[in-house]
């Protein structure tokens, strides 16, 4: 077993304690909250990146399997979009009427995506879902909202803070199975005016007849079909889940992917559903910003001269294969679920509690060998066969601790 370096967090923390005192929970993300449990290893704040790697604030390095929770797909710093933002700074951020960048992107992400007849912009993903839902229900002149997945925190009815009476148009419904939705159409189907969805991560396979299912049944009932891409969009495939089932929305969003880290969403879809952002009034004042769009250039015309997405399934399939063998040669039920650009990582014990703590544990543990996991592992294309390697490794060596304390008897 290789020799660990030392590993500091204390800055981190020195700097989190601080946040606290004027930050709700120390972060503005609730997934980028540090955890007590694994004080004297997480760290709390990120100093810099480059490539698929980070540095904290201790100066620890780490090869980083969050991306941002998604968003970097090319890599930190990636040259060619750092490059286009700083050329476009030394033109301006936002102006008084449209820039050309906002069409010049639009017409691209039109070429791009299958359902894309229309496209407007916003920041981010969850205000784009928002913007959709909105459109469903002005288009169809209908209230009720079916949705399966996560669609950002303004679009979550099921927390305190939302009036019953909004709950109430909305109906959560799970992934994988028609049968759900073809009763809640049986039952209202004259109120639905769409079905928003979300790829679960782990079975996204089941989307190849679930997927073209919800199609069949939204057209006979006269519903819109959305898609949150935030996630598969430029990951999955350049077009999203939309293009890797063949299976056309109505609208759709996409955000993550799109810019490699800087802030920028949008939503697109049907023209005659678009239009409808006229009366419906969606509009923000850094909806053009151009910062975000020239990096979303730069990004699209890294997919067209690079094969993005066979490099992110290639290193992708190394890293879950590679987990695979290490597991069932050191006999532990864990692994990856779901494809390999997005696969979900976990312990599959009988008991959830003892997953639950067999996965914080091992968090602990990558962390002291300078490897940043999550529930789900983003590649990004920076990510070399080497940087694999050498993650496995890591992954490798925390398992056998693990294993010598007893813990995966």
């Amino acid at each position: 077993m290789t020799e660990i370096k030392a590993h500091d967090v204390t800055r981190s923390w020195e700097l989190h304690e601080r946040a606290l005192e004027v930050i709700p929970m120390g972060t503005q993300t609730h997934s980028k909250a540090p955890r007590t449990a694994l004080r004297e290893v997480e760290p709390c704040f990120i100093a810099r990146g480059e490539g698929c790697r980070v540095w904290d604030v201790d100066d620890n390095e780490y090869i980083d399997f969050r991306c941002a929770l998604g968003p970097i797909i090319l890599g930190y710093r990636f040259a060619a979009v750092d490059e286009a933002v700083r050329r476009q700074l030394d033109s301006g951020m936002v102006f008084s009427y449209p820039h050309p960048l906002e069409v010049e992107v639009a017409e691209a992400l039109v070429e791009i995506i299958p359902c894309a007849e229309a496209v407007r912009f916003l920041k981010t993903g969850g205000e784009a879902m928002a913007a959709t839902h909105r459109l469903a229900r002005a288009f169809t002149e209908r209230d009720l909202l079916l949705t399966c997945g996560y669609h950002g925190w303004v679009n979550t009815m099921s927390r305190v803070g939302v009036p019953e009476g909004v709950q109430a148009f909305y109906q959560s419904l799970p992934w994988g199975s028609i049968e759900p939705y073809e009763q809640a159409f049986a039952e209202a189907g004259g109120q639905i005016a769409a079905v928003s969805v979300a790829c679960s991560y782990a079975d996204i396979d089941l989307g190849h007849t679930f997927l073209p299912a919800l199609r069949a049944l939204t057209e006979k009932h006269g519903a819109l079909l959305i898609f949150d891409e935030i996630v598969t969009g430029f990951r999955l495939q350049r077009g999203g889940a939309q293009e890797y089932f063949g299976v056309l929305p109505d609208l759709a969003v996409f955000a993550k992917g799109i810019s490699n880290g800087v802030p920028l969403s949008c939503f697109v879809g049907r023209k005659e559903v678009m239009q409808q952002v006229k009366d419906v009034v969606i509009s923000s004042t850094y909806g053009g910003d151009t910062l975000g769009l020239a990096a979303a250039q730069a990004v699209l015309e890294t997919y067209k001269n690079e094969d993005v997405i066979g490099q992110i399934w290639t290193r992708g399939q190394q890293l879950h294969q590679g987990f695979a063998e290490i597991c069932t040669r050191l006999d532990i039920a864990a692994g990856f679920k779901g494809v390999s650009p997005l696969g979900l990582l976990s312990f599959d014990y009988p008991d959830a509690g003892r997953n639950a703590e067999l996965f914080l544990r091992f968090n602990g543990e990558v962390l002291r060998r300078g490897l940043i996991i999550y529930s789900v592992c983003y590649i990004n294309f920076s990510h070399t066969r080497e940087d694999i390697d050498t993650a496995l490794g890591a992954m490798e060596e925390a398992l056998l601790v693990m294993k010598d304390e007893g813990l995966f008897d």
